[in-house]
């Protein structure tokens, strides 16, 4: 993972929830229509059981979607656990937490320059834990 998928973090995660609302009102929506049975025969574009099927088909989507994304963020967060602090602190608290980086030196008693500056190092690192992934990948394979 680069320091650009630690910077879309948050929103990815935004994202998510929005995906898990519309999952929401779409089951809400399907609860409506549960009184009506699919029995396969065909029917109308306009009658309920192409709208549960279709309804299934999002959910189906969105379930996908979602796992997926999930699966990213997860990467993100185990890159992030093998960066030393006190760097990990601070691209937790300003990436993963969304806190403004004046109350990131406020919090750990460092002057808002100095903090600036630790964040640059600390996406550096970020990085670096992602090439040491790669090359342990890559030896990996070379040895099965």
């Amino acid at each position: 993972m680069t320091r650009e998928d630690l910077k879309k973090y948050r929103g990815n995660k935004l994202w998510i929830e929005e995906q898990i609302e519309l999952y929401t009102e779409m089951k809400q929506r399907a609860e409506g229509l549960k009184a009506v049975m699919l029995d396969g025969m065909p029917k109308a574009k306009n009658k309920p059981n192409y709208a549960i099927e279709n309804l299934i088909d999002k959910y189906n989507f969105i379930i996908e979607e979602l796992a997926s994304e999930q699966e990213e963020l997860n990467k993100i967060i185990l890159q992030l656990k093998r960066v030393e602090e006190p760097y990990r602190e601070i691209l937790t608290k300003f990436y993963i937490q969304g806190k403004k980086l004046v109350r990131v030196a406020d919090e750990m008693n460092y002057t808002y320059d100095y903090t600036r500056r630790m964040n640059g190092i600390a996406l550096d690192k970020f990085e670096k834990e992602a090439e040491k992934e790669e090359t342990h990948k890559i030896l990996q394979n070379n040895t099965i």
